[in-house]
């Protein structure tokens, strides 16, 4: 594995991490004061794109193309969704999701990322060779 998809794995377990400390101390809230359960459950679709792409680093080994693209994808919508967050309630999430989401996009696009993620070379078939004739 390449350097910068090690880097790029490591930061997304860090990234998902913090989201599942994020769910604890959502839960904590809730527990504590229930009275404002309906909009701390109104955060609960941003923590789904950390643990998405969490799940995808971690079907890496499979080496296949779609779970790079997958990950670029739910790593784009992060600062998306946090901005949208942004828009409605005026947070500011989004400027650390971005830089973060950024660095991980910016390491899968990598040469190196690119070829690690290359489908395996298959090497040409050969015509079958007819079977040895029977000894008598």
């Amino acid at each position: 594995m390449p350097l910068s998809v090690k880097i790029a794995r490591n930061l997304i377990w860090f990234q998902a991490t913090i989201t599942l400390l994020g769910i604890v101390l959502l839960i904590m809230g809730l527990v504590l004061e229930p009275s404002e359960s309906l909009e701390g459950l109104s955060y609960a679709p941003f923590y789904l794109p950390p643990l998405a792409a969490a799940w995808l680093a971690n079907q890496w080994h499979t080496r296949r193309p779609w779970v790079r693209h997958a990950t670029i994808a739910v790593q784009l919508a992060i600062p998306l969704l946090d901005f949208i967050d942004f828009l409605i309630s005026d947070t500011l999430g989004w400027v650390l999701t971005a830089p973060w989401s950024a660095l991980i996009v910016t390491l899968l696009l990598l040469p190196p990322a690119r070829t690690w993620f290359a489908p395996a070379q298959q090497s040409p078939r050969t015509p079958s060779q007819p079977a040895p004739p029977a000894a008598t």
